[in-house]
């Protein structure tokens, strides 16, 4: 069996990393030399085009899944019809929005990651022109669950506080890097309300793979969880890339 990871952007670090794992070669997106073999297992890192003369035996993640699945109103609209009670309720016009909705998350860009184009609306006057509004869910914890097919849990991480940022710069709504949060692993165990909400998400996208992103919330007599998104090229480092090396490797067996 020969790997080669097709990645979303030329010089992907999280894609050479698995590449290197699992002893095999990241494919240029563009005037590859690369020749296919029957036995080859082309894994798609992100990419929501492949061009079709590289694809023999298939790929993981097929593209035209994955296209739905990393924007965000194409992924809430696909789980709204198969998993409504996973996601937020949402809206994609501002006179849908009802005034006991708020606060509400507008989403100017479908395709952005890291909170890029995220502004949080506190009531009607907030509002700013988005084609996505999202329900603010609020949250205990955050986890990103990284999960295959089968079942199968690849790796848990959890979003913790950074003490590297300053404390009025820790923004508790929107929880990433600039934000004052890192993902942390060591001694982390998500809820099974959490693992299961991430399985489910996998089953109903169609994906082969993938890393959910899960926000939990505890109170008096009530755990809920709620799907933000799905990572098809989440960024890996560290044990990170030996599990998904390993959940690869399992598949050629």
């Amino acid at each position: 069996m020969r790997y080669r990871i097709f990645p979303y952007k030329a010089g992907s670090q999280s894609a050479k990393a698995l590449a290197g794992a699992v002893g095999g070669l990241t494919l240029k997106r563009e005037n590859t030399r690369y020749v296919p073999h029957a036995r080859d297992m082309i894994i798609n890192w992100g990419a929501t085009e492949i061009p079709p003369e590289l694809i023999v035996a298939g790929v993981l993640n097929d593209p035209d899944q994955v296209a739905v699945v990393t924007n965000k109103l194409t992924f809430f609209q696909k789980m709204k019809a198969e998993a409504p009670e996973l996601i937020p309720v949402f809206w994609t016009e501002r006179n849908q929005i009802p005034s006991n909705a708020y606060p509400v998350v507008c989403r100017k860009i479908l395709n952005g990651h890291s909170g890029a184009g995220i502004v949080i609306a506190n009531n009607a006057s907030e509002l700013v022109p988005a084609p996505l509004y999202v329900k603010y869910v609020k949250k205990t914890d955050e986890y990103r669950v990284h999960v295959g097919k089968q079942l199968q849990i690849i790796s848990i991480q959890r979003k913790a506080r950074s003490r590297d940022v300053p404390d009025e710069d820790v923004n508790w709504q929107i929880r990433n890097h600039k934000n004052g949060f890192v993902f942390v692993r060591q001694d982390v165990t998500a809820p099974p309300l959490v693992t299961l909400a991430a399985l489910r998400t996998l089953g109903v996208t169609g994906l082969d793979f993938g890393a959910v992103d899960v926000i939990h919330h505890r109170s008096a007599g009530n755990n809920t969880a709620t799907v933000l998104e799905i990572n098809t090229a989440p960024g890996l480092a560290g044990t990170t890339v030996d599990e998904y090396a390993r959940y690869f490797q399992s598949k050629a067996r």
